[in-house]
Order: structure tokens, then sequence, then C-alpha cells
């Protein structure tokens, strides 16, 4: 339920809430906002979240025209899959995409397996934003 994951994302605030606030609205300078009409490019690609959950991202990007120069890091050692597909979902929710299908432990496990790394998911950014 939508209920039971914003209950683990907001448990999980030291890998999420931290930066991107229990709502998702971000923090100025440091992680951008997890909602924004730039997700409706990067929410297109259904592996782009898991990616960026698991493998990480480093990187300047720019979001509603804010430069960020960071990096998040991967989550795939501290969480396992079904928190991470909860969250994910969650996220998603947040982002108005509430019709979605819920993300599955079976898809983060598959992109976990996958070669990744935070400049491959900034590569994958840039290919579907620009930035």
């Amino acid at each position: 339920s939508s209920s039971a994951a914003s209950d683990v994302y907001k448990r999980q605030a030291q890998h999420c809430a931290t930066c991107h606030r229990d709502d998702g609205s971000g923090t100025v300078g440091l992680a951008p906002a997890l909602q924004g009409e730039h997700w409706a490019k990067l929410g297109a690609e259904r592996s782009y979240l898991p990616s960026v959950m698991l493998h990480g991202l480093s990187g300047p990007i720019k979001v509603a025209g804010q430069p960020f120069l960071g990096a998040m890091p991967g989550l795939a050692a501290q969480l396992d899959d079904a928190a991470l597909a909860a969250i994910a979902t969650y996220v998603r929710g947040l982002q108005g995409a509430t019709g979605n299908k819920a993300y599955t432990a079976d898809e983060f496990k598959a992109v976990r397996a996958a070669t990744g790394g935070p400049a491959l998911t900034r590569q994958l950014r840039i290919k579907l934003v620009g930035n």
C-alpha cells in the first residue's frame, strides 16, 4: 500500500529523506526534488530509478534550471530488493505516477545484476533528459 511504502521511505531516512525530505521536495544545493516535470521523461525509462537507487548517480545535473553537483551513493549494500522496490513505488507516486505498476524485487534484482555505477547512471540520465 502507499502508506506502507511511505513508511519504508521515511524509515530509511538515513538513505532517502535526509537529503530528499519526507515529501520528496529535495534540499536546495544538495539533493534535487523527487518530483517535477523532469520525471515524466526519467520515469518513462522504468530502469532509471532502480539504477539510481542501486548504483548511485554522480556529476553535474540540472533540475528545473537549478544546478546540482554532487553524488548520490548507491544503496545496493544497504537495502534489499524488496525494500528498494517499495521505496521506488512510493517515489513514483510522489511524482504523480500512481497508476503505474508497482516496482518489484525482481526488477531490482535484474538491475542489481547488471553492470552499473554512478557514471553509467549519469549517462542514462543524459540520454533521457539531456543533463
